[in-house]
């Protein structure tokens, strides 16, 4: 009889591994790996074969995308400890996927999110006009005024894809992918931000915004030294009420395309932060980030009661794994995955 038990508990350790089949035609993957609007068993019941972090998905539906590797990991000490960080201040690489986009090496004009090893994104606006022949990217960089430092490593665009539906207007679809002519080598002070797994970071409370735009409206020069402020992601309802009371009118409709945060006095995104990510914590892991948004517009900037827009990466999301899919030759990774417990 304990021969039985053995082999049936081995038989049950094999079966929960990950990449296990878990039904017909079905198999294990880690969470954001099943295709939008695919089988997810998860979803239906309780019963699982599959791991606490994967979902249950039909093999046709299984995004093509590599192994699951680290993302969103930050230096929250910073790592330069004989440069102090002041307050609404990043220490010195504490966001490794961020990057600063310049003209003629030398002159700031935006910033960018590093999602693979060769994949920035950023604003449309920022890029549109633009060729791949005027601005390189900045990468491992926190001062500004301190480009020269050999962790800061400068890249050439090869690729500029501005979504065909970006509206100047409106804001709705500002986003555009650079691809790199050579790949970044991630190295702590250079690394990726996890792809949002799910519309679950759009609950918490507070998220953060970094960049080098200008503290507030009072001073006209940009911030050589990266900013970082924690804002409160806002509602749809909530952020569409408060912006029908601003000049934009009584009609407004938030585009699905967009998401708000902000809405505190003085704290806020502001005037060259355009393209700068908005990032929320993992829950269980404050450590760890997600890219939910992307600095778009706004109304002034550190207005109270008046959010700022942001480029909603979720919503776009099958638009971005579209044409990172069909890049012929592939030199980096698709958009890390994370595996996460959520005990």
């Amino acid at each position: 009889m304990w021969q039985r038990v053995i082999i049936f508990s081995c038989l049950l350790w094999v079966l929960t591994e990950a990449g296990a089949p878990c039904g017909l035609q079905l198999e294990c993957v880690p969470q954001g790996l099943c295709g939008l609007g695919s089988w997810n068993l998860n979803a239906g019941t309780t019963q699982t074969h599959c791991q606490r972090w994967e979902t249950c998905c039909h093999i046709s539906q299984v995004l093509p995308v590599g192994a699951p590797v680290n993302c969103g990991y930050s230096n929250p000490n910073g790592l330069d400890n004989t440069t102090p960080a002041h307050v609404d201040q990043a220490k010195p690489n504490e966001f490794p996927w961020i990057v600063a986009l310049m003209k003629q090496k030398r002159q700031f004009f935006g910033a960018g999110t590093l999602v693979t090893e060769n994949v920035v994104i950023t604003a449309a606006h920022l890029v549109h006009d633009k060729s791949v022949k005027d601005f390189v990217i900045a990468g491992g960089a926190w001062d500004l005024n301190e480009l020269f430092r050999p962790t800061v490593v400068s890249r050439s665009p090869a690729r500029i894809i501005s979504h065909p539906e970006f509206n100047n207007i409106t804001g709705a679809n500002n986003i555009a992918l650079i691809i790199l002519d050579v790949s970044f080598e991630m190295k702590p002070y250079i690394g990726t931000i996890c792809w949002p797994n799910s519309e679950f970071s759009l609950h918490q409370e507070r998220c953060v915004v970094a960049g080098w735009g200008i503290p507030n409206p009072d001073v006209p020069n940009y911030s050589f030294r990266q900013k970082k402020i924690w804002l409160p992601i806002v509602s749809k309802d909530l952020c569409e009420a408060q912006l029908r009371r601003t000049e934009l009118g009584r009609d407004y409709q938030l585009d699905p395309t967009l998401l708000c945060a902000g809405g505190e006095r003085g704290r806020d995104a502001c005037q060259g932060d355009g393209g700068s990510p908005l990032m929320c914590p993992i829950p269980g892991h404050p450590t760890i980030f997600e890219f939910v948004g992307i600095v778009n517009g706004g109304i002034s900037c550190g207005r109270e009661n008046v959010p700022a827009i942001y480029t909603n990466i979720m919503q776009l999301k099958p638009w971005i794994e579209k044409h990172l899919n069909e890049e012929i030759n592939k030199p980096y990774k698709t958009f890390p995955i994370y595996n996460i417990d959520y005990d």
